[in-house]
């Protein structure tokens, strides 16, 4: 049972389901920590630090109206001296308000920062904790967020408290605007124009991506959050099943496709080469079973060739062998046969039956060398069609002293219809010497219109080509013709010899 898990454990199916977990992990952890880097800006900001913007609008607007009853002086500069400018970057104080730096030089660059800004009741800037940003004496309207800024700041005390988050032209910020004077003032302050009626101060907030490490310990100290920290704990432990699930489903139909080709390929190799596999689609899979199939079809067709091969090797040496011992045994006795016959015929010359016995062995030596040209290989040497058609007249010259009149073009064939047609002259020439007792023929090859044309005829009795014959001679010739793709014609007729046209079709 172990070995069996561990097969399916380190096979393509648990491979495949290992991918799916490993992938839909890293999707959660990817989603979460976008989630995370983006998201918590705008959860933390809209929470810890939007109450510490107000409670330092608050504090200083408190400590505004107690040191300045009288108005603020001229050239005063609110924040903490030597705190250093942090764009970007507010930081918290120890009371829950944020530290507001004193920046008297310019400040250079678009980025927003922790500052103050007393307005005064008229909606003119008093003072700030950076002059050079939001100098006194101009509209509070023109430098500060619209947002942050009543249409009319005197109409809308003693309640006028606004908060948000709002960009400004250098940058997103968190804003809270407070009233300012003595508790339970009912209207805002009169007197010296330099009063300050409201505290402005904002923050700079970054709604881009932060460290999620970060992100992650700050929202671990707000309580309200717990869910969004535990869900992607869940969801990470949901993704195992699920991705067994999902792996499972789509490695199915892939296992049992490489499956088929698994058992395709012992077939192959217990040599079985008719097997042949569905193409199930037009991907990698589908290929390999297409390039199997022909993989398989080309291995059909080449033991098919070389059982044919060997099968022609077994009827070349069985034929061979036979010639031998026709050459060794039965020739001999002829030719034994026929000196005792010339013997006799001398020692007896009227003598009719040893002339008979004579004449027979004489013709019998003939047939037999005929049978031997038959018998021997279509193309001795492999030299090609038309020296080995020029062997195949010699022998019967020189052999049997038949005349043959050669007309050969020098043309270049496929081997199988070298083959057959040298198999096809032997047979014509075996026929008209044995069986039509031709003395003369002729032969020719020519090469004309993508086909080449072979033509034997003889001087020989001529026969019927519609009557029945004893002999499988012709019938041998149109078989091998149909074979290589071309047509036969046989001209005979009794008496008058017999000519054979084939015609074979070649690239």
């Amino acid at each position: 049972m172990l070995d069996r898990v561990g097969h399916w454990a380190r096979g393509l199916s648990g491979r495949l389901i290992a991918s799916y977990i490993l992938v839909t992990l890293a999707a959660v952890v990817l989603v979460e920590t976008f989630v995370l880097g983006f998201q918590v800006p705008l959860l933390v900001n809209g929470t810890r630090l939007q109450d510490e913007v107000a409670a330092a609008a608050k504090s200083y607007a408190r400590q505004l109206s107690q040191r300045y009853p009288g108005g603020v002086p001229d050239g005063t500069v609110l924040g903490e001296p030597g705190e250093p400018a942090q764009p970007g970057l507010p930081r918290s104080a120890p009371d829950g308000t944020l530290v507001v730096p004193a920046i008297t030089g310019s400040m250079h660059g678009s980025q927003a920062v922790t500052a103050v800004v007393a307005i005064a009741a008229d909606g003119t800037v008093v003072a700030s904790s950076m002059p050079s940003r939001y100098p006194p004496g101009r509209a509070a309207a023109s430098e500060l967020p619209v947002q942050a800024v009543p249409p009319d700041l005197g109409a809308c005390w003693p309640g006028c408290i606004k908060g948000g988050s709002v960009p400004s032209p250098y940058g997103s910020v968190v804003f809270s605007v407070w009233r300012a004077g003595p508790a339970g003032a009912s209207k805002p302050p009169t007197g010296a124009s330099r009063g300050v009626a409201f505290a402005y101060v904002q923050a700079p907030w970054s709604p881009g991506f932060i460290n999620p490490v970060r992100a992650w310990s700050e929202l671990s100290q707000l309580g309200e959050f717990g869910p969004l920290l535990w869900g992607p704990y869940a969801l990470l432990i949901a993704t195992v099943p699920v991705g067994v699930l999902f792996g499972l489903l789509a490695s199915r139909r892939l296992i049992r496709r490489v499956r088929r080709l698994e058992r395709a390929a012992l077939a192959v190799a217990d040599g079985d080469y008719t097997v042949s596999l569905h193409v199930s689609g037009r991907d990698e899979i589908g290929r390999l079973e297409a390039n199997f199939n022909s993989m398989t079809g080309q291995l059909g067709s080449a033991l098919a060739a070389e059982r044919q091969r060997a099968a022609g090797d077994g009827r070349a040496a069985e034929r061979a062998r036979i010639a031998r011992e026709v050459h060794d045994a039965i020739t001999q006795h002829l030719f034994g046969l026929r000196m005792i016959a010339a013997g006799m015929r001398r020692a007896g010359p009227d003598n009719q039956q040893v002339r008979a016995i004579e004449r027979i062995t004489e013709e019998a030596l003939r047939d037999m060398q005929a049978l031997l040209i038959e018998l021997r290989p279509a193309s001795p040497g492999g030299a090609g069609l038309t020296p080995a058609l020029r062997e195949i007249c010699a022998a019967y010259q020189e052999r049997l002293g038949v005349t043959v009149d050669a007309s050969l073009e020098d043309v270049t064939v496929p081997a199988p219809v070298e083959h057959g047609l040298l198999r096809i002259t032997q047979e014509a020439f075996a026929n008209a010497v044995r069986h039509g007792g031709a003395r003369r023929l002729a032969v020719s090859v020519m090469h004309q219109d993508g086909h080449v044309t072979l033509t034997v005829r003889d001087t020989g009795t001529g026969f019927d080509p519609a009557a029945p014959h004893a002999g499988s001679g012709l019938d041998h010739i149109r078989d091998r013709v149909a074979e290589l793709g071309g047509t036969a014609d046989i001209d005979s007729a009794p008496g008058r010899g017999a000519a054979l046209t084939v015609r074979v079709p070649v690239p």
